[in-house]
């Protein structure tokens, strides 16, 4: 560990300049009256006495509690009175240290005071990095024994987040290292020197991030992690508490920007070659960080936790994600290796064959270590319907033990023995010692006579039952290799043409899936805007408001999108053109929910209006919104769907009605937990 170096430079020496609280001066060099008094000299050669590099290891500098013999006990006052003069003498510096006590309690700040080392060193440098040594040990010690974050502990603290925000200090020390605020413990009862409190602080949380043990959040302090494994779990607790959250609290605000995420989540792990990523996380906590701020939930930022979280925490996980990944697909191929190399198995289960459809979805990692191994033989061979990718282990003993098993089975498909003899001739040179042997010989050609018999002529096996078979069965495989390489010739191009259009198929469909995350985000946008002006302005808007705030969409296409997704636009008696009228969400049953809440608020503000004098903008107001109110009392009524409360309903009653975001939810965990190809 080293002093940080963004302080500035000594212009003498060009090196960083030394920070004041490292200086000490000698006594010699001090022309003081204080040190006439018996009890600040006492007390100076005290420290003076305890001032040592090995006493900063051991935890043995002075402290402001030890007693000295010469002058017995003083008392806290007076020991602070005499400190000081020796602090403003600039003969002695104060320090502090960090310590692990109890077990549930943070670590605690202890103030200790040096004197000039003499004969260690000019200044306190060393001291202080053996002060620094310590206390990252302690920490570490703190930390390595804290219980880890559990899903429980984490909401507890998101929820009173929720509820207050972060408006007293130290409010979350299940989660987060409180180092600064432990310099204001009663033990500081001469505050630290700010220089040498930045700088301490400034250096353990540099030497406990580059450890992976805490990450600063802002706004709130250093988070504590056990190790970048848990980061990943803390993301999917605080992803889970911002859904929850918002779905409910915020529901009006960013459902239809959650669904969108979720959208464009199940297209990403809809595709098995896809690892896990917090991007989606991410998407959600700036959604909900956004509709939070719109909400105004009140001071101190209250429900901003979760999200901070995640932002933080983000980058961390998203390595890990990436190194599990990495490490499941090498795992995937060792076993698939370890497979093709088992003993005492049928010779089908060591050779892997790969249909293109199944081989193409294979992680781009997982093809790349299966084609570049140099102990496993790779080829393709094309059937109807598809190209077929082969491996099996070069192992001479595996590839013995293949032929010997193929040539006792009774039935096998021709194409896979012709498939495995262009495995066995493609790699020849690294397997050719096991055909020394006569017997393996003999059974690799009744090995190959089982895929070439499909290519000889109908009355071969007549031939060979009256014994002259044998005379013409070169002739016969002759033609039967012709016949081969040009049906493999013939297929391959039938196949590309096959996977060609599969490919397109897969674009298309692709295309289809960003053209409805396209329409959905437009969708999204429009009800934003409207979301703020019916639950926070609580005014009804005109459709000229709302495109007035969304510059991206031209007139032509922000009119196609209120056709498109059936945005309602209801006249009025200000209304003359169509952007003149009352533009209210879509009448599909996602309305409903939305309909309740805003016939109450418009409920209580026609009240208020009712009830005063009103000026002409406040007449309009009152206008448009017994226009809204009478078409959400249409609505129900024509869509009541068995609910016979209308627009009042309970609490309860809100809470069960099926959300259709978390339908959505729960298919993209079965996605992501999906069994991965084998």
């Amino acid at each position: 560990m080293s002093v940080k170096d963004s302080r500035p430079l000594d212009p003498a020496t060009g090196n960083p300049a030394l920070q004041s609280f490292l200086r000490v001066k000698k006594l010699n060099e001090v022309v003081s009256y204080y040190m006439n008094d018996k009890v600040t000299h006492s007390l100076y050669k005290a420290i003076a006495a305890a001032t040592s590099y090995k006493n900063a290891k051991s935890r043995h500098l002075f402290e402001p509690h030890q007693r000295i013999s010469e002058i017995g006990e003083l008392t806290q006052q007076e020991m602070d009175f005499h400190l000081k003069r020796l602090l403003e003498d600039a003969t002695v510096s104060q320090l502090a240290y960090f310590m692990h006590e109890e077990l549930g309690h943070q670590p605690s700040a202890k103030p200790c005071y040096a004197a000039f080392p003499e004969g260690e060193s000019l200044d306190l440098s060393r001291i202080y990095l053996e002060l620094l040594d310590i206390s990252v040990i302690a920490i570490l010690s703190y930390l390595d024994r804290k219980p880890e974050t559990s899903k429980a502990i984490l909401w507890e603290n998101l929820d009173a987040d929720w509820q207050m925000g972060s408006q007293k200090e130290s409010p979350f020390p299940h989660l987060f290292l409180y180092l600064k605020e432990a310099f204001w413990d009663d033990a500081f009862s001469i505050p630290p020197n700010p220089e040498f409190m930045k700088d301490f602080l400034f250096e353990l949380e540099d030497d406990l991030t580059k450890k992976g043990r805490v990450v600063s959040i802002p706004g709130y302090g250093l988070f504590c992690l056990k190790d970048a494994k848990e980061s990943v779990q803390i993301l999917e607790y605080a992803d889970e508490f911002i859904q929850s959250k918002g779905s409910k609290s915020l529901k009006h605000f960013v459902s239809e920007e959650f669904h969108k995420i979720a959208m464009e989540e199940k297209i990403h792990y809809s595709d098995s070659s896809r690892g896990d990523t917090v991007k989606f996380k991410v998407a959600r906590a700036e959604a909900f960080a956004k509709a939070a701020a719109s909400a105004n939930l009140g001071p101190g930022n209250p429900g901003m936790l979760g999200v901070s979280l995640i932002r933080s925490l983000a980058d961390i996980a998203e390595r890990e994600l990436s190194r599990d990944h990495a490490e499941n697909e090498r795992g995937r191929f060792q076993e698939i290796k370890r497979g093709l190399l088992a003993e005492a198995v049928r010779w089908d289960r060591k050779v892997l064959f790969l249909p293109d459809k199944e081989f193409r979805h294979f992680p781009e990692d997982l093809k790349r270590m299966l084609l570049d191994d140099l102990e496993l033989a790779y080829a393709t061979w094309e059937i109807k319907g598809g190209t077929i990718h082969a491996f099996l282990h070069k192992d001479a003993n595996s590839v013995k033990q293949i032929i010997m098993s193929l040539s006792v089975s009774p039935m096998v498909e021709a194409w896979k023995v012709l498939c495995i003899r262009q495995l066995v001739d493609t790699h020849e040179p690294q397997i050719k010692s096991i055909f020394k042997e006569p017997a393996l010989v003999k059974a690799y050609g009744r090995v190959l006579r089982k895929g070439y018999m499909e290519y000889f002529p109908w009355f071969y096996p007549i031939l060979d039952l009256v014994g002259i078979g044998r005379i013409f069965q070169d002739f016969f495989f002759s033609q039967a290799k012709e016949k081969i390489k040009v049906q493999q010739n013939f297929l391959k191009g039938k196949n590309l043409e096959i996977a060609k259009k599969d490919e397109q198929v897969r674009i298309q469909e692709k295309l289809r899936e960003e053209e409805k995350i396209r329409m959905v985000d437009q969708r999204t946008k429009i009800s934003a805007v409207l979301g703020d002006y019916y639950f926070l302005k609580k005014h009804p808007p005109v459709a000229s408001d709302i495109q007035g705030l969304l510059p991206e969409f031209t007139a032509d296409v922000f009119y196609q999108v209120l056709e498109r997704e059936k945005f309602v636009l209801l006249s009025w008696e200000g209304s003359k053109e169509k952007y003149d009228q009352i533009l209210c969400y879509p009448s599909d049953e996602s309305f409903r929910s939305k309909a309740r809440e805003i016939h109450k608020i418009f409920s209580e503000k026609i009240e208020i209006l009712q009830n005063k004098v009103r000026n002409s903008g406040e007449e309009e107001a009152r206008t448009r919104i017994n226009r809204v109110l009478k078409y959400i009392d249409t609505w129900f009524h024509s869509n009541h769907s068995g609910d016979k409360s209308g627009p009042i309903v309970s609490q309860a009653d809100a809470e069960d009605s099926e959300d259709p975001y978390e339908s959505f939810r729960k298919e993209i965990q079965k996605l992501r937990h999906k069994t991965p190809v084998a």
